[in-house]
C-alpha cells in the first residue's frame, strides 16, 4: 500500500499596511496510524507530523496567527470520520470576510478521505461531498482545500459543487470576490508519495516550503496562489519521479494571496 496524502491547508495573511481581511477556520486532519493497520500492511509513517506541521504554521506570521479557538487539529485515533464531521462544524461560525481551510493527511480513496477507523472495504468514508458540503454551509466567501492523499484529484469531479453555481475549471478567474481553491497531490488515478529523506510526504514538504517563501518570485513577501501552484509541480514531479502531478482547481483568481509576511 503506498503512503497517501490528503492535505487541505489553508493560509491567508495580511500584511499590516493593508486592510483586514478576516479570520480563518481551519481544519487540519492526519492519520498515521488507523486501526486496522500496521507499520506492514499500510500505516503512514508521517501523515500526521505533517498534520501538525501545518497546524503550527498557521500559527505563524506567513500562516496568519490563526487563532486556536478558530484552528481543529485532527490526528490519528482523534479522527474518526464523526469527530472529523463535528470539526467541520466550526466553519458555519465564519463571516463572508473569513477563509476556510481543510487539509488532510491520510490514505486516498475513490469517493474521498479514510479516517482513522477505515475498514478493508473502505468504508466509513469521509466522502468529497462530506468536504464540500461543509464548505457550502459556511458564509466565507473565500475557502481553500489542500489534499497530499492518492487518487485526490478525483474530488475535482462533479458531484456537490462548493459554491453552486460555480463549474470546476482549471485556473479559472472569479470576478465576483469568491474564491474556491482545490490543491489536489495527485490525479484522478495517481499515487501520492513519501518521502524518508523529506521526513514527509513530498506534496506536503514543498507545499510548506513554498508557503514558508520559495515560492515567492516576485520577493514581494507574498506567496500567490499561482506562484505556490507554479513552485509546487515540477518540484513534486521532479521527487516522485514524474509519477505525482499536482492539481489545482476551483474558482479563483491567480493573484490570491496564500502566505504574506
Amino acid at each position: 500500500m503506498t503512503p497517501l496524502w490528503i492535505p487541505f491547508a489553508f493560509l491567508l495573511a495580511c500584511q499590516p499596511t493593508r486592510p483586514p481581511v478576516g479570520d480563518t477556520y481551519a481544519v487540519v486532519v492526519g492519520v498515521t496510524d488507523y486501526r486496522q493497520l500496521t507499520a506492514r500492511t499500510g500505516d503512514l509513517p508521517h501523515a500526521a507530523s505533517d498534520a501538525r506541521r501545518v497546524a503550527a504554521f498557521l500559527r505563524t506570521e506567513k500562516g496568519g496567527r490563526v487563532r486556536l479557538d478558530y484552528l481543529r487539529l485532527l490526528v490519528d485515533g482523534q479522527a474518526t470520520r464523526p469527530a472529523i464531521l463535528a470539526a467541520l462544524t466550526v466553519f458555519r461560525q465564519a463571516r463572508p470576510d473569513d477563509r476556510l481551510l481543510f487539509f488532510f493527511s491520510g490514505h486516498g480513496l475513490e469517493r474521498g478521505f479514510a479516517p482513522h477507523e477505515v475498514t478493508a472495504n473502505a468504508t466509513p468514508c469521509l466522502s468529497y461531498d462530506d468536504v464540500k458540503a461543509a464548505f457550502r454551509a459556511s458564509a466565507a466567501r473565500t475557502k481553500l482545500c489542500i489534499a497530499d492523499a492518492c487518487l485526490s484529484g478525483r474530488m475535482r469531479r462533479p458531484g456537490g459543487a462548493i459554491n453552486p453555481p460555480v463549474r470546476w475549471q482549471e485556473g479559472a478567474s472569479s470576478g465576483s470576490g469568491a474564491s474556491t481553491v482545490m490543491i489536489l497531490s495527485s490525479g484522478d488515478n495517481q499515487v501520492s508519495y513519501e518521502n524518508r529523506r523529506l521526513g514527509g510526504g513530498v506534496f506536503t514538504h514543498f507545499l510548506l516550503n513554498g508557503l514558508n517563501g520559495e515560492a515567492d518570485t516576485d520577493q514581494n513577501r507574498t506567496v500567490t496562489v499561482r506562484e505556490l501552484y507554479d513552485y509546487m509541480a515540477p518540484q513534486v514531479r521532479r521527487n516522485t519521479p514524474n509519477a505525482q502531478r499536482t492539481v489545482m482547481y476551483g474558482r479563483f483568481s491567480d493573484d490570491l494571496p496564500l502566505s504574506t509576511w
